[in-house]
């Protein structure tokens, strides 16, 4: 609904306005030129002074006068158009004169824009009339003009009501100034359009106002008389300002309130800097603004630090790093060993801290499951879980997958760079697997993070701070790969704040039966079987002596294996036993040589029942067995050899 207000001087005027809006509407839609929806509201006010305390709620106005002028002046947030006593309207005014006064002296009021031409058409007419102009529409001002047209002997004043009233109090005839139906018909026809226009342009403002007022970072602009002009509601809060409304049109030394703020904005040239400001950090930019090459203001832009960071974490999460969440929480940790029960209880009190872990346990143990569930449960569980494989990659990739890059940093570098595995689990996690295969030259660079908490792309100069959680994990000694150098001991004491240790799956053979009706039951699902795989006590105690030196990872292919053989009708326990007997189990990779007594020279002398024993229990393996031994396997060869010459 667009809404129409008419001003009239009296209410004689009244019909005919609402008569000539009827019309113009109806012909509009008739013509089907216009199908907007109006609405007409008719004001009778004589005066300016009349007309503010009833002030319509428009879209834009009609307005006639020295009103008119007066409110051009006030500078109105709608359109005013005015209603404009033309040339028909001042001739038949002139022609009503003659033919009910004759040639008797008269007097016109009004202001410039209403009575403009009147003494040419009263010549013209032979009529005596004589136009009296006022600046402004007020009752002083028209009052000295009723007196100085009865001083000079005007016998008819003409004019609006006020200035009709004015003269029959000095016993003169008055004659009220009528508008006519074309004026009223161009009047209302011109205010319709503006009116649409302002509702556009209303809209348009709106909705940058409202941009403004949610964008995080404070913007003030300053006109070149150094007043507010616009400030938006972020620069209100960083300010800790009041009421906007209270600043506009206010010197700006009444927001940059601070001698640091009022220098940073009074300065002629473009600035850049982050200052003090109650109690926080701000960084405040300024922007000249101008026009045609000519300086019409200033532009100041705020950021909070505390946003900075805020919107920066927001950004991490939401461009970098999907997919790096926990899958997995203490919940599904199947067990009811009293060992493993133990060890959650332990990883549930570490995940309340913020303290380095190191998960220590056997391949195939759940080092990985159980740091997923310490995240899950900590207070950095909304944030990122990310973890990588320190064996997986080469000492060159390890670096730029830990710490990225920018752009140009190394041939073959992507365009923009890439943030690092650390700059990914700020504010959250980062597990590190197999931390033992840590290059010596990256365990500076790790050692450093852990201490500064901040980090350095490749090819960069900017440090970056992060907040992160370390949790790391390995199936070997890492005191004993300090002794022999390959691990860093500064390191080695920065990791290990809490130490979890994960028992091996024959350590908690009571979980086996659990487990295998789990992993079952996962792969059933996966393939579609309704067909139900139930294995027999006898089955669960073949299952729990077995060594599982795979552990869960091993027990969890072979469950799998047995799903995918099983036909209906098969024997459970036939087809159980087929794959126990073929299916290969190799020793780990041996986390401690095995102490034999003597020198390194003294092993050549190993007697034959002991290369013969670990060879039986490597299954033949001389790569396995060397290995065990703590000597190479060409030693093995050779030792074997001598003892075969000697039989």
């Amino acid at each position: 609904m667009v809404r129409i207000a008419i001003v009239i001087p009296y209410a004689s005027m009244a019909s005919l306005a609402q008569e000539v809006f009827q019309e113009h509407t109806a012909q509009m839609r008739l013509q089907q030129r216009d199908s907007t929806d109006y609405s007409l509201e008719i004001i009778v006010a004589p005066t300016t002074q009349e007309l503010l305390p009833q002030m319509p709620d428009c879209d834009a106005m009609i307005v006639r006068g020295a009103t008119y002028l007066d409110l051009c002046r006030n500078a109105l947030s709608v359109p005013v158009i005015e209603l404009i006593i033309n040339g028909t309207d001042i001739v038949n005014m002139l022609l009503q004169l003659r033919q009910k006064y004759g040639s008797v002296p008269a007097a016109v009021l009004g202001t410039q824009n209403m009575i403009l031409g009147v003494e040419k058409l009263a010549r013209q007419l032979n009529v005596d009339v004589t136009p009296y102009c006022f600046p402004e529409n007020s009752v002083p001002e028209i009052r000295k003009c009723v007196e100085q047209a009865a001083r000079d002997g005007k016998k008819v004043v003409i004019g609006g009501s006020t200035g009709c009233r004015l003269a029959e109090e000095m016993g003169l005839t008055s004659m009220l100034i009528s508008s006519g139906r074309e004026a009223f018909w161009n009047a209302i026809s011109e205010a319709k359009q503006q009116a649409k226009i302002s509702i556009v342009e209303r809209e348009k403002a709106l909705s940058l106002q409202t941009m403004l007022d949610n964008a995080y970072e404070g913007l003030v602009a300053i006109d070149r008389n150094r007043q507010i002009s616009f400030l938006n509601m972020a620069a209100i809060q960083i300010l800790q300002l009041s009421q906007r409304e209270q600043y506009l049109g206010k010197p700006a030394s009444t927001v940059f309130s601070t001698p640091t703020l009022n220098r940073i904005v009074s300065a002629v040239e473009n600035t850049d800097e982050i200052i003090e400001y109650k109690n926080t950090h701000l960084s405040v930019k300024t922007r000249s603004l101008t026009m045609h090459g000519a300086p019409v203001g200033r532009v100041v832009s705020l950021l909070n630090a505390a946003q900075i960071q805020t919107t920066e974490d927001q950004l991490r999460k939401k461009l970098h790093y999907k997919g790096h969440q926990a899958k997995y929480s203490f919940d599904h940790l199947i067990t009811r060993s009293p060992r493993m029960l133990e060890c959650i209880q332990e990883a549930k009190a570490y995940a309340l801290t913020d303290s380095n872990i190191v998960v220590v346990g056997e391949t195939g143990t759940g080092k990985e499951l159980i740091s997923q569930s310490i995240h899950a449960f900590s207070h950095r569980a909304e944030n990122n879980f990310v973890a990588l494989n320190c064996a997986a990659l080469p000492e060159n990739l390890l670096e730029s997958e830990l710490f990225g890059y920018v752009e140009g940093a190394f041939t073959g570098a992507a365009k923009g760079g890439k943030p690092g595995l650390f700059e990914i689990a700020h504010n959250g996690t980062i597990f590190l697997d197999e931390i033992s295969e840590i290059p010596l030259g990256l365990q500076g660079r790790l050692l450093r993070v852990l201490q500064e908490r901040e980090i350095m792309r490749l090819g960069d100069n900017r440090i970056i701070p992060i907040n992160i959680r370390v949790i790391a994990a390995t199936n070997k000694n890492l005191e004993d790969l300090v002794h022999a150098g390959k691990f860093r001991s500064d390191l080695y004491y920065r990791l290990y704040v809490l130490q979890l240790n994960l028992p091996a799956l024959r350590e908690r053979r009571e979980d086996i039966p659990l487990l295998v009706q789990g992993f079952i039951r996962q792969f059933q699902a996966r393939e579609g079987l309704t067909t139900p795989l139930e294995l027999s006590e006898a089955d669960f105690r073949l299952l729990q002596d077995r060594p599982w030196r795979g552990n869960i990872r091993e027990l969890r292919n072979f469950c799998e294996r047995l799903v995918v053989l099983y036909q209906p009708g098969t024997s459970v326990s036939d087809l159980l036993a087929h794959l126990l007997d073929t299916s290969c189990s190799p020793d780990p990779e041996p986390q401690v040589a095995i102490p034999l007594p003597g020198s390194s020279h003294a092993r050549i002398d190993l007697p034959y029942e002991t290369l013969r024993a670990v060879l039986q229990e490597c299954r033949g393996n001389r790569t396995q067995a060397a290995a065990k031994l703590g000597i190479s396997r060409g030693t093995l060869w050779r030792m074997l050899k001598k003892y075969q010459s000697q039989d």
